[in-house]
């Protein structure tokens, strides 16, 4: 069994996980398809981030914001982490390719659900290994799908395309109603899901 706690240490210098991280870990190490809903604050991204210490291969993270992948990217660089790279409309077309060409000597792939629709694109993640697949923000596959951004609706459909890596949700927003609706879209049967949920109450906001 991984000792998860002499990663966090060594890797990310912290002592000890926040609420559900360490769960949500244990349950991916396991194989599992997982939803994790945890507060604002959370540590979400550093789920992720273990999982690419703990594995080989790439770790494709589906953002919603254009700088929140280049916050994600910074902190990753701050770490020591040079292979991660945000696929977005900020590189021009000469630095795509080459990216493109050499994306199994990346770590982390940052790309939002509009570029990963792109041909090219799922051409040459087709052709290295997923390490895990991780929507962030999950709740907009519902809550912006359905009316501008209908390229979270095609997130399944791609999953599929790309060989079925496994899967990780992360969001601190989500009703049960949202939860139901997420599984449906992502096409995961609940009772093969791992859902780790915390409160999202958090005691110094009234």
């Amino acid at each position: 069994m991984t000792n998860l706690n002499k990663v966090l240490k060594e890797r990310f210098g912290f002592n000890e996980f926040k609420p559900g991280q360490a769960a949500i870990l244990e349950a991916l190490i396991a194989g599992q398809n997982v939803v994790g809903i945890l507060p604002t604050g959370g540590g979400k991204s550093l789920i992720y981030q273990m999982m690419g210490s703990l594995r080989p291969g790439v770790v494709l993270i589906v953002s919603p914001l254009l700088s929140l992948m280049q916050d994600q990217v910074g902190r990753l660089n701050f770490l020591g982490e040079a292979k991660a790279i945000a696929l977005n409309s900020t590189l021009d077309q000469q630095t795509r390719t080459d990216v493109l060409r050499h994306l199994g000597d990346f770590h982390y792939i940052f790309v939002s659900p509009e570029m990963l629709t792109n041909p090219s694109i799922q051409r040459a993640l087709r052709q290295v290994q997923i390490n895990l697949m991780v929507v962030d923000e999950a709740h907009t596959i519902v809550s912006w799908g359905p009316d501008f951004r209908p390229e979270y609706l095609q997130l399944a459909a791609i999953h599929a395309q790309l060989n079925s890596p496994q899967l990780l949700l992360l969001t601190a927003t989500a009703t049960q109603k949202m939860l139901a609706s997420m599984l449906t879209v992502m096409q995961l049967a609940v009772q093969h899901t791992k859902i780790v949920r915390l409160s999202v109450n958090r005691e110094n906001i009234y």
